[in-house]
């Protein structure tokens, strides 16, 4: 009988059980300075890494602290049960005043949040005398690895926990600015909880975007000050939001919203519920004896607490009123602005269509957040495409120029409307070719401003699998890119920020996403990479290892997956003897170098015959004066006319 050996990990183990915590720097530092909150801490400092300086992470915070056996303990159990352990509730350290805290955390992830900024990171904590450090650090074979640095098992003063990253320091995008409105929008709501970041605290100022404040008269009391913080992005729950009453500086109870609120404010819409927070300073409280003596909560039956909640919840109703009618307009333009490559593609009709539906399910569905609202969007997109173009187009594409039987029977199920819709297209796209083809004539054309932009709307060119609605411009993948430059501008860097700009050539990256069994996105599943050469420069060798070192240098950020699948296409007006036939890199990696010409003379056959057959269908005869009045361009008056008739 074999002995059991230790469990074996693969070295994807760690990403895909953590997630964005050690992928999104934004998700890591909300979970790090969680954990300091729940730690009872009530001074957080971090230091914000820097790749250029060499500077690396560092969260210090005055909580409670952790034993060498408690940190083994936590730090060594997979999906630890915080909860479970430790109570939904955090008490102070010794010699610390204040009330109960409610936990953030419950899943036990918190602790590879720092490998999001360094490789490996040590761990310092006091409590009750002890003093330890740990390095941790992941391998191939195993998540966690924690060696031992030191310990010392009593006579300690203090209590708290540091976290100092070491080793290679984690390249992203995630600026320190983001990082002081996150933090200050996500725990700004307790004056008893202190971040600062590279010295420098974290205040109101910090998230100007996300605020709003008014001061509110109490007749007979005084005055409040209600101020408003929207994290924009809904949570899970509504725990840490709602209403923050502060009085003398001093928070009254826990952030959250009460029975009494959601009866007067929320009228049901949680999504709010899940992003708002309302600080109220009401300092007079204390004075007129509302405040309870644990300060855990206020007096019910205080005739200036009741008044003074009252107010304040007509007015915070009213804030989030106003707030939604702003907000539904922003929320209708960010949702047809993530569709926009989708719906552009769509026929007039079908765009029109999808845009009423968006703003109908902006203003009667309250309760449905961006992300829900971009996925119906997309949907209905997908069942325009599929009922009225790509599908039917296709279909078409496919028939034999004699099998006008099998064409009829296929025509004989449209109406005008769909034959309108299929006209539209097809008309769009042959002008996309011509703009293309008269572009490409001009010498030392500008590919970022003049070609990129017409590729990215004729991804269909490359093949019926790049239809989908879902592959868009990736500006963090150019980042990356860019990045290997180094500090090189080229031409319409800055006006073009999603394509990467180079003296020979511009690279675009059209990412499609994949997702999980929760139907939450996880990375790319297909990626598409343009490269247009310049005129007059062969394509070789050269060209296609070029656009494998993209490839790679994303695969080493994170970016791709092994299993995703990436296309290049490589275009010139010119390939070099023996380098034309596409190249593979392993399974999901695919090369082409294309000339210009075959690319469009390739989508030109797809279309020239499909606009007469469509127009000139048997069934649709009957209609022609109204397909012919569809066709035709609108009468322009000319410049002299009017002047004439003025």
């Amino acid at each position: 009988m074999m002995e059991q050996e230790d469990l074996l990990y693969d070295p994807r183990f760690l990403e895909a059980h953590a997630g964005s915590i050690i992928t999104d720097p934004a998700t890591a530092i909300v979970e790090l300075v969680a954990n300091c909150w729940d730690a009872y801490a009530t001074d957080v400092q971090i230091t914000w890494p820097d790749t250029s300086q060499g500077k690396q992470f560092k969260i210090k915070d005055n909580g409670k602290g952790m034993t060498l056996g408690m940190f083994q303990g936590i730090w060594r159990t997979m999906s630890y049960d915080k909860i479970g352990a430790e109570g939904a509730l955090s008490e102070p350290p010794p010699g610390v005043e204040g009330s109960p805290r409610a936990v953030f955390g419950k899943n036990g992830k918190g602790r590879f949040a720092s490998f999001c900024f360094a490789s490996k990171y040590t761990t310092a904590s006091t409590r009750d005398g002890q003093r330890f450090e740990c390095e941790v650090s992941t391998s191939s074979t195993r998540p966690l690895v924690i060696k031992d640095i030191s310990y010392e098992a009593e006579k300690q003063d203090g209590h708290g926990t540091e976290i100092v990253g070491t080793g290679d320091i984690r390249s992203h995008l995630f600026t320190e600015e983001q990082a002081r409105e996150l933090i200050g929008s996500r725990f700004l709501f307790n004056p008893a909880f202190k971040v600062s970041i590279n010295g420098k605290a974290i205040t109101f100022n910090d998230i100007p975007e996300l605020l709003s404040q008014e001061d509110l008269e109490i007749p007979g009391y005084g005055t409040v000050k209600i101020l408003h913080i929207d994290s924009k992005k809904p949570n899970k729950t509504t725990k840490q939001h709602g209403i923050a009453w502060w009085v003398q500086n001093r928070a009254v109870g826990q952030c959250k919203w009460s029975g009494s609120d959601y009866e007067r404010i929320l009228d049901g819409r949680t999504s709010e519920a899940k992003r708002f927070i309302f600080i109220v300073q009401a300092d007079y409280l204390n004075q007129k004896g509302a405040v309870a003596s644990d300060w855990n909560s206020f007096n019910d039956e205080n005739a200036a607490w009741t008044e003074t909640r009252t107010r304040v919840q007509d007015r915070i109703r009213q804030i989030i009123s106003d707030t939604g009618e702003a907000s539904k307009t922003a929320l209708k333009s960010n949702v047809l602005t993530k569709l926009g490559n989708s719906i552009n593609g769509l026929s007039l009709l079908s765009k029109e269509r999808v845009q009423t539906f968006v703003n109908q399910v902006v203003d009667k569905l309250p309760s449905f957040g961006e992300s829900e609202i971009v996925q119906l969007g997309a949907l209905l997109t997908n069942l325009e495409k599929s009922k009225s173009q790509f599908g039917l187009l296709e279909l078409l594409h496919d028939q034999k120029p004699d099998d006008l039987d099998a064409l009829h029977a296929i025509l004989s199920d449209w109406s005008i409307g769909m034959a309108k819709l299929a006209l539209d297209e097809i008309q769009t796209r042959l002008k996309l070719i011509g703009e293309l083809r008269i572009k490409l004539k001009v010498v030392g054309i500008d590919e970022v401003h003049e070609l990129q932009p017409l590729f990215e709307r004729g991804l269909w060119m490359f093949g019926a699998q790049f239809e989908s609605i879902e592959f868009t411009s990736n500006r963090g993948m150019t980042q990356v890119i860019k990045q290997i430059f180094g500090d090189k501008k080229g031409k319409g860097t800055r006006n073009r920020p999603d394509f990467v700009a180079l003296p020979d050539s511009s690279i675009g990256f059209y990412a499609r996403p994949s997702y999980n069994s929760q139907h939450d996105e996880d990375g790319v599943d297909h990626l598409v990479i343009i490269d247009l050469k310049t005129t007059g420069l062969s394509l070789g060798g050269k060209e296609q290892d070029q656009v494998w070192k993209y490839v790679k240098e994303l695969r080493g950020k994170g970016y791709l997956k092994k299993h995703s699948k990436v296309d290049c296409f490589v275009l010139g007006d010119a390939i070099e003897d023996g380098e034309s036939e596409p190249t593979s890199k392993g399974d999901e990696v695919t090369i082409f170098p294309m000339l210009y010409d075959t690319i469009l003379n390739r989508a030109e056959k797809r279309l020239l015959n499909l606009h007469s057959k469509v127009k000139d269908a048997p069934f649709l005869l009957e209609q022609q004066d109204e397909l012919n009045k569809f066709l035709s361009p609108l009468h322009v008056l000319q410049p002299e006319l009017a002047e004439s008739k003025a």
